[in-house]
């Protein structure tokens, strides 16, 4: 017991912790809450399951504060008499006066259901006790400051009604709670099992990825990549304590040379995307992730698909992307990762998805999975494909399934790194390919919109108030070409031939409920 009191004791001011990745993470979690305030009840009362957490028992608290200010306040205090005190006394009776007045009879009742727990009393809880007319009272001098002080005191607590209000809180994954809200929006974590016992289903192009993770690497060969780079690589991991450090100096080899530096940002909060379930979530901030020039697509489509694709507001980052990483240092939560690569990558997949259902007919579902996402911790490098599915039906909500392709000690084995760094590379190369194929699809179909009949129908909307049928009839029947969108395989060009559109009056408010319409299936 001694030990475990020691272990608990707050650090003297001066001292130097000897766990610096576990302070960074503590001071990322105290520095989130002082940010925030309070979640809303209805984040708590939608959760299937609540874990006790710091963010529960504060919400317990409130929830204990309001039930007691609800509670009828005292009448006018009587003054404390002989009468007065044998009244409370004979309503009141303490447990051993009930005793010695019982018979033997009603002892031997009581011990016989005292051995079966006692009578169910659960109907009494949150019931006040009862007060005793002494601890009512206020002395003298206790009255005679209160009355002095009154007008000061009602000031002071007014002002601090004002500065206390709760302010709404968003839940981040180092709250286990974050993972009980994804889970109950429909996104499921790697090796779930449902209530039944059955796995949620694997993609339908999984022994493609699979294949694909293993292929070799010419730049990964013992001529290109040496035994003596692998031991650079294993020192890096050793002398990087912070997550910081992981990503710039050990992330990098892994990498390998990279084609476009324009497709590849991180620690970008993803700001700009639409909330993925109901609660209220942080957003999203992957320490690694890759996507697509804005240039690359037409931008009409960019603007219809704004809040699912577009992760920042700032236009000239990589956008749908759908590669990810997220990096912990040696004493990183493990767990954490884990919450991140979920909920990161389900946000890419939903960007793949509406990319895919952009002027179709309602949101598709191919059940491939177009995302991957990985983790490194400690120097294993793990691997997770998304995909999306609508397994009740097409009215049902949208699912999220994360499955673990494999796993690889990075510094183990200069072989066991090759493979790793390998199957990183190669599925890097898979999701550009498919989000590429993504983005040329798109831009296909916008090429086939005649953009004038669409406005001249959705100012006589406007103006008549007709149903958004008559506009989508418009736009699937038209075959006329009025803009050109970037093709794909210009990756490098710095500018799309569609820069130069202005979307013309009236039209902004026919995309905004357009895309309300498209991603009513895909947000779950």
């Amino acid at each position: 017991m001694s030990e475990l009191c020691t272990s608990r004791k707050r650090p003297t001011y001066g001292t130097r912790s000897a766990s610096p990745d576990r302070n960074d993470a503590i001071e990322k979690t105290e520095a989130f809450s002082a940010s925030q305030s309070q979640q809303p009840p209805a984040f708590w009362d939608n959760l299937s399951k609540i874990w006790l957490t710091k963010g529960a028992l504060e919400e317990l608290n409130r929830r204990s504060r309001q039930h007691k200010e609800r509670l009828p306040r005292l009448r006018a205090r009587r003054p404390v008499t002989r009468q007065l005190l044998g009244e409370w006394k004979r309503d009141h009776l303490r447990g051993p006066d009930i005793l010695n007045s019982c018979t033997a009879e009603i002892l031997r009742d009581i011990a016989q259901r005292a051995r079966h727990g006692g009578p169910d009393i659960s109907n009494l809880r949150g019931c006040p006790a009862p007060i005793h007319p002494l601890d009512r009272t206020m002395s003298l001098s206790e009255s005679s400051f209160r009355g002095r002080h009154l007008r000061g005191s009602k000031s002071i607590s007014r002002a601090k009604r004002t500065t206390n209000t709760p302010k709404t809180k968003s839940t981040g994954p180092y709250d286990r709670n974050f993972q009980q809200n994804l889970i109950d929006g429909g996104v499921f974590p790697d090796r779930y099992r449902f209530p039944n016992g059955q796995a949620p289903p694997k993609p339908d192009n999984w022994d493609e990825i699979k294949q694909r993770a293993t292929q070799h690497r010419a730049s990964l060969s013992p001529s290109e990549f040496s035994d003596g780079a692998y031991e650079e690589f294993v020192q890096a991991d050793a002398d990087a304590k912070k997550e910081e450090q992981v990503t710039k100096s050990v992330i990098p080899v892994i990498e390998g040379k990279i084609r476009d530096a324009k497709c590849v940002s991180g620690n970008i909060p993803f700001r700009n995307l639409s909330p993925l379930t109901a609660g209220i979530l942080v957003p999203g901030n992957p320490d690694l992730y890759y996507g697509a020039r804005p240039e690359q697509l037409n931008r009409r489509v960019r603007e219809d698909l704004s809040d699912q694709i577009i992760p920042s507001t700032q236009e000239d980052l990589p956008i749908a992307p759908n590669f990810f990483l997220a990096a912990k240092g040696p004493e990183g939560f493990l767990a954490v990762a884990g919450r991140q690569a979920s909920y990161d990558a389900t946000l890419g997949e939903r960007g793949q998805v509406s990319l895919e259902s952009w002027e179709q007919n309602g949101v598709v579902f191919d059940n491939k999975a177009h995302t991957i996402t990985s983790i490194y911790h400690g120097g294993t490098l793990k691997m997770y494909s998304i995909h999306a599915a609508q397994p009740n039906g097409p009215d049902s909500r949208s699912e999220y399934y994360m499955h673990q392709i494999g796993a690889w000690a990075m510094t183990g084995d200069p072989r066991f790194f090759r493979e790793g760094a390998a199957a990183f590379r190669n599925l890097r190369d898979y999701a550009e390919e498919e989000r590429n194929g993504a983005i040329q699809r798109a831009n296909e179909r916008a090429k086939t919109i005649n953009y004038d009949a669409v406005d001249e129908v959705d100012d006589a909307e406007l103006q008549a108030g007709s149903s958004d049928a008559t506009f989508n009839s418009v736009c699937r029947t038209s075959n006329s070409i009025s803009i050109s969108g970037s093709p794909v395989d210009e990756q490098e060009s710095e500018t799309s031939t569609d820069d130069a559109y202005v979307p013309p009056p009236g039209s902004r408010a026919r995309w905004n409920r357009r895309r309300e319409f498209q991603t009513n299936g895909s947000s779950g």
